[in-house]
């Protein structure tokens, strides 16, 4: 008979090895849900999709989401910044401008018996859906598939061909696009990705990239809801009377817009030619209002654990001196803006400090007590202090008097 330590090992060997089995699983069915920490991956393994834990600092909490696989966090443990840059969809709430879905250790996905996408949580004895991927009517589906490409796809009962697809990934982008991926003005993504709020932080953000009704490309700050030239801070000029315009992120790691003649517009110009296939890429609408398209190399086992993701290209490409025609940039009051290696950086002056030192792009305040108005000259109620090679331009945060 064989000793317990003897079992307990066969059976921690068994339970490792069920373990892999489930975690390649290329596909979702009917009957067979799918629970946190669980994933599919595509066929190469590239890509996964399933439940993606949170930091540390959101216990328990999981995203349903797609992203690029690597040796150090494919098992579901509390990710890191580096970690968290390598999703690139995840399901929200509800409408475009939601955050994230946050699911639980006891929510599940699954095809449910009337051929829905649906994640749904069973805590306290419920059934609550916290998210139904949006299909068309009595259409049914039966199989959830993540393709190579990393987009998700819902087929329906039928035979293959686009027209089976009622869902895909590629159709509702969050802030990120892939190689082959599009955007344009539609019913589905509005035409739009959307910053996270943080690095880390799934829920919406200030900044927008859209294509707008006319055909425009455009960056706005703090748009809720509506495509409006007021809180544009950057355009591509691609607006028409005809519309009908395309933005397209390449393998090369170029965005371009295409416009209703044919005419291409590079928003970021390709890397060198000969490239292509050698790099996993993505471009993204980042938390500091810049689009940057990002690059990790290939040659690194499990995706490129052991590397780390870099700006092969960016835009606009002088961020801090941009501006809404209401004079907004993408700092908030009483800061001013620095650019540092691959991320803007919103700083107060001495004597400030920051409004929401979570989030330091939302302004500073000041530590002081204001000084009086009494009109009259006192010397001792302020001081005038020097910033070096700073702009302080009038914005609607400021007023300029004599």
């Amino acid at each position: 008979m064989a000793s317990p330590s003897s079992a307990l090992f066969v059976a921690a060997f068994l339970a490792v090895l069920s373990g892999h089995v489930a975690a390649a699983r290329t596909n979702l069915t009917a009957g067979v849900p799918m629970t946190p920490p669980s994933y599919i991956t595509s066929p190469s393994g590239v890509f996964a999709f399933g439940f993606r834990a949170l930091d540390r600092s959101s216990p328990g909490k999981f995203l349903l989401a797609t992203w690029f696989r690597s040796g150090s966090d494919d098992d579901g443990r509390p990710s890191g910044s580096s970690q968290l840059q390598s999703v690139v969809w995840f399901a929200r709430q509800s409408s475009t401008y939601s955050s994230a879905v946050l699911a639980t250790a006891q929510s599940a996905l699954s095809v449910t018996a009337d051929g829905q996408l649906a994640l749904a949580d069973t805590a306290d004895g419920g059934n609550r859906v916290l998210w139904r991927a949006p299909i068309p009517s009595l259409k049914r589906g039966s199989v959830l598939a993540l393709l190579d490409s990393g987009d998700l796809q819902f087929l329906g009962d039928g035979g293959g061909g686009p027209e089976n697809v009622l869902w895909a990934s590629f159709g509702y982008p969050t802030d990120t696009l892939l190689p082959g991926q599009s955007l344009t003005m539609d019913t589905r993504s509005e035409g739009k990705i959307i910053s996270r709020r943080a690095d880390t932080e799934f829920t919406t953000g200030r900044f927008t990239m859209g294509v707008q009704t006319d055909g425009n490309v455009v960056l706005y700050v703090d748009l809720l809801s509506g495509n409006s030239p007021d809180n544009a801070y950057w355009q591509a000029k691609t607006d028409s009377s005809s519309g009908n315009t395309t933005v397209t992120f390449d393998d090369q790691g170029g965005l371009s817009s295409t416009l209703y003649n044919g005419v291409v517009q590079n928003l970021i110009s390709p890397v060198v030619t000969g490239s292509a296939g050698k790099f996993y890429r993505f471009a993204r609408m980042d938390p500091d209002g810049v689009v940057r398209a990002y690059a990790r190399a290939k040659n690194v086992p499990d995706g490129g654990g052991n590397t780390s993701w870099s700006v092969s290209g960016a835009f606009p490409s002088d961020a801090c001196n941009k501006r809404t025609s209401g004079l907004q940039g993408v700092c908030g009051p009483g800061s001013y803006c620095t650019e540092q290696k691959d991320r803007l950086r919103c700083v107060c002056p001495d004597g400030y400090t920051y409004a929401d030192a979570q989030h330091t792009d939302s302004g500073c305040t000041p530590e002081f007590a204001p000084q009086s108005c009494d009109g009259e000259n006192n010397a001792e109620e302020y001081t005038l202090v020097d910033l070096p090679n700073t702009t302080w331009e009038t914005s609607i945060y400021y007023k300029k008097f004599t």
